[in-house]
């Protein structure tokens, strides 16, 4: 039975059971910043465990039965991924779930019956051992006397093996809770022995575990850590968690997963390029690779992006585990990207995601690896410094380690293996501090607020519970009259704000727009009678309440007070450049291709900056097309239109939703009302349709006139354009013009004839480069004694040349070392010209173990200057050039 037709066969069972089937949920959670990605099939329905009402887009009514697929990331136990046959990074778990519905009896009655019932998995019942939470005597007597499974296959354990969270009774934390109960398979004696291994602890790999039932029963309060106190949940609900691949590798009739079918495609991949054929569980690298891929793959494809923080930190660091793994398999240069159509083809057909973004994906991950494997050389050549100045029994600090780690991603078993073979130990304690350390970093920076008035949540609520959310009136005026419900300063609640005050303001009405969606909080002034304020931005809370920021000049503004809200128009000249950023996305879709997706951006009244997922630059010709084609929209000044409409409508009628974005279930959907001339373009029709709260012009030739300024990377995989509109771009097209033809006239051509002119010089000076490096050559030689053969040296067992000269660059230093390298024979070359230094060793040398690196380092430390570099090449600078040759003997002789 094959991977898919498992996973089909759950979620069907489960729909005949009543169950609504969910599609997937992305791996990025959308609204809990306590995870970077979903670790379990029900992290993403963690509000309905809760109590919240079960209702789901496109679905009426609640639905208190749901099953699903859902794609998981791990990283918790990644040093165990390969070596075992027990842990993944990217899995998928299926999950029936209730939330207080059915319980204990329904959930197990219907795990045994999936799994045994010939019509589903079909698995003997005689090869299935159960395991009970030690004080649930009601799971028990539904496993032994309704399902029928013999006491001597139902085992009790404790908290930390069958209660959820592990070890919450006593450990915490506190919150929902319960007993757990696992299924067990017996693979047979030729996976170990009972005595080796029991059906209780899931260790080993003769009695896997398929299946785990969570009974959230109970809430758990008390001390922490401490004996807790379980009180009965007034709702019980039922999690679920089936591990696919674990039943697959049984079904199958394999050793493991990894030889299941949708890994084994990767891993004969892996063993084909390399060359090394795969040995089952002795070859740790072809799987950690074939796992990882999947994990990045599956990340990139549902909206990460490669970083040094946060969630693109672990892809990041997956990606380069992978890679390493590739190098000890002998692969040098990028194949990642190679894994990756692979990938999408084996899972693409339930997460479509992965075939709809490989456009994009695989570009990207090419260019990650790329990156890393340059590193990775720069990674050994700094740790072999490190080690120079360490003897043997000496300890390479822990900071040092992960300073490789951090900046070259040098995996730390490959330091500690490269640090055994001269005799030095790694501080381990040490590295793991500074990984602790960094991790904690990455979370707090991907930890989103959600609100950024947190402080004052319970005056929000109660004003929020009165008076509902702020009523937003900014899209029809720039003025309105509003009353003032509360004043925060701080954490503190006011009455009354006095001349030279400041705060937050929060009116029932408002026309200021708050900061969301990449567009700026609106500024201006509030107004009554005798009294003014500025507001200097508008944010919003996570209730919906516009909090004016607010600096009073005049009077007193007290809670209850009738106030005019004015918006500074010029403020308001965010409405072009956010209708513009609509067309630019738009436009970047139709020349780039539909994988290109939203990553960020920024709609200030001055400018407009717009980041989005593409691999690789744009072409000169690109960037033309995309904004030629936004021009052409601004120039046809069609109507911009928008209307509310419930979510899944939205969608069906085509409108963009952005990737990230939390929607409500009733949108208001933008569009622009007509497609440019899409002439000498494109050839298809383009249109512009978004899912967006935000401030828009009333027709597209209000924006004047639209130029991008630049187009650069952001990180891996992530591009950005910056872009003017209107009057500051008419400004900026003049501020070239302007600035070319000065440059025209001070190299004595017209406009039109300045490329010419430009690369008429550029000849020129190539030219002159080129007289120039034959001068020196000559004079080189000159130096050297004419066409004579230079004094040939040797000291330490080496053979070398030292010279000293004037009046060469370091080029032409570099040029004169290859050149006496090549034509004597010699093992080193030392020469020198105004206080620079080249050190050159030939290749035979370097395998006798001879770096220029290390010499040019030892003759800094005797006479001064300073230099670096690799092994058959280095150069420094700051050196008394005689005094160095004069102690190279002594060098070589110390090496």
């Amino acid at each position: 039975m094959t991977t898919a037709e498992i996973r089909e066969k759950y979620l069907r069972f489960f729909e005949e059971k009543g169950h609504l089937r969910l599609p997937p949920f992305s791996l990025i959670p959308e609204d809990d910043p306590t995870l970077l990605f979903i670790v379990a099939g029900m992290a993403p329905l963690k509000p309905y465990f809760m109590g919240a009402k079960p209702v789901f887009p496109g679905h009426e009514g609640e639905h208190r039965r749901v099953v699903t697929c859902q794609k998981c990331l791990r990283v918790g136990d990644i040093e165990n991924v390969g070596r075992t046959a027990r842990h993944n990074t990217f899995f998928e778990m299926l999950g029936n779930f209730s939330f207080g519905d059915y319980f204990k009896k329904e959930a197990i009655a219907w795990a045994w019956e999936f799994v045994t019932d010939p019509k589903w998995l079909g698995l003997d019942p005689d090869r299935l051992y159960v395991t009970v939470y030690k004080d649930d005597d009601e799971a028990y007597a539904i496993w032994r006397d309704v399902v029928g499974v013999p006491e001597e296959r139902i085992s009790r354990w404790d908290e930390d093996e069958n209660f959820w969270p592990a070890g919450a009774i006593s450990e915490g934390p506190n919150g929902p809770c319960g007993p757990c109960s696992e299924i067990f398979y017996d693979r047979g004696p030729g996976f170990g022995s009972p005595d080796e291994t029991g059906p209780n602890t899931g260790s080993g790999d003769r009695f896997v575990e398929i299946w785990n039932l969570v009974f959230t029963q109970f809430n758990r309060s008390g001390p922490i850590p401490g004996e807790g106190v379980l009180e009965p949940l007034p709702q019980k609900n039922i999690d679920t968690g089936m591990g696919l691949y674990r039943v697959a590798a049984i079904l199958q009739d394999v050793e493991d997963f990894y030889a299941t079918d949708t890994f084994k495609p990767l891993i004969d991949l892996v063993a084909e390029r390399s060359g090394v054929p795969y040995k089952g569980a002795l070859s740790v690298s072809h799987r950690v690779i074939a796992d990882h891929v999947r994990a990045v793959v599956a990340a990139l494809s549902d909206g990460a992006t490669f970083s040094n923080t946060g969630r693109g930190y672990v892809i990041r660091r997956l990606l380069r585990r992978a890679v390493r793994h590739g190098y000890l398999l002998g692969i040098k240069e990028p194949f990642l990207h190679e894994l990756a159509p692979v990938v999408a083809e084996l899972l693409g057909d339930y997460y479509p995601e992965m075939k709809e973004q490989l456009a994009s994906v695989q570009p990207a991950i090419r260019a990650e690896e790329a990156r890393f494997l340059e590193t990775l050389e720069q990674g050994i050549r700094r740790l072999e410094s490190l080690l120079a100045g360490l003897k043997e029994g000496d300890v390479l600090p822990g900071e040092e380690a992960f300073r490789l780690h951090d900046t070259y991603g040098f995996p730390l078993d490959l330091t500690e293996e490269i640090a055994a073979e001269r005799g030095v130990k790694v501080d381990r304690e040490g590295f793991e501090r500074a990984m602790r350390e960094q991790v904690e970093r990455a979370r707090a920076a991907s930890a989103f607020s959600g609100d950024v008035f947190a402080a004052a949540a319970p005056a929000l609520e109660r004003v929020f519970e009165d008076h509902g959310a702020t009523e937003f009136t900014g899209y029809e005026r720039l003025e309105d009259e509003g009353k003032v419900l509360l004043i925060l300063q701080g954490e503190a609640e006011l009455d009354r704000l006095e001349a030279g005050q400041g705060g937050q303001v929060v009116l029932d009405r408002t026309p200021f727009y708050a900061e969301g969606g990449g567009q700026v909080g609106d500024s201006g002034y509030l107004e009554w009678p005798g009294g003014r304020a500025r507001v200097v931005t508008t944010k919003k809370s996570k209730q919906g309440l516009h909090l004016h920021e607010v600096e009073v000049e005049e009077g007193a503004l007290a809670v209850g007070a009738a106030v005019r809200a004015v918006v500074d128009p010029e403020r308001r000249c965010t409405e072009k450049n956010h209708t513009a950023t609509h067309l630019l996305h738009a436009a970047l879709r139709a020349v780039l291709g539909p994988q290109v997706r939203q990553a960020g951006s920024l709609v200030a009244p001055d400018r407009l900056r717009f980041d989005f997922t593409h691999a690789a630059a744009l072409s000169p010709e690109e960037v033309r097309k995309v904004e030629l084609l936004v021009n052409r929209w601004v120039q046809a000044d069609f109507p911009v239109s928008w209307t509310f409409m419930p979510l899944e409508e939205a969608k069906k009628a085509g409108a963009m939703a952005l990737f990230g974005e939390k929607y409500a279930d009733t949108v208001r959907v933008v569009k622009v009302e007509g497609s440019p001339d899409t002439a000498g373009i494109l050839e298809a029709e383009v249109r512009s349709m978004e899912l967006c709260g935000g401030c828009h012009v009333r027709r597209t030739g209000e924006i004047g006139y639209f130029v991008i300024t630049a187009e650069e990377a952001v990180s891996a995989g992530v591009r950005r354009i910056e872009a003017l509109t209107g009057e500051a771009a008419v400004r900026y097209a003049r501020d070239l013009l302007d600035r070319d033809a000065a440059l025209a006239r001070a190299l004595g051509t017209s406009l039109e004839g300045l490329p010419q002119r430009i690369e008429k010089l550029q000849q020129e000076l190539k030219q002159l480069r080129r007289e120039n490096e034959k001068l020196a050559a000559d004079l080189a030689r000159a130096q050297l004694g004419g066409g004579g053969a230079p004094a040939v040296r040797e000291a330490g067992g080496w053979r070398y040349v030292a010279a000293a000269f004037a009046g060469l660059d370091v080029p032409s230093l570099r040029q004169v070392a290859d050149e006496i390298l090549e034509r004597y024979g010699v093992d080193l070359v030392v020469v020198g010209a105004g206080g620079a230094l080249i050190v050159k060793v030939s290749p035979d040398a370097v395998q006798r173990g001879l770096a220029a690196g290390q010499v040019i380092r030892a003759l800094a430390e005797r006479t001064g200057g300073r230099g670096g570099g690799k092994p058959h090449l280095a150069q420094g600078g700051g050196f008394d050039v005689e005094k160095a040759l004069a102690a190279l003997d002594e060098v070589l002789a110390g090496l």
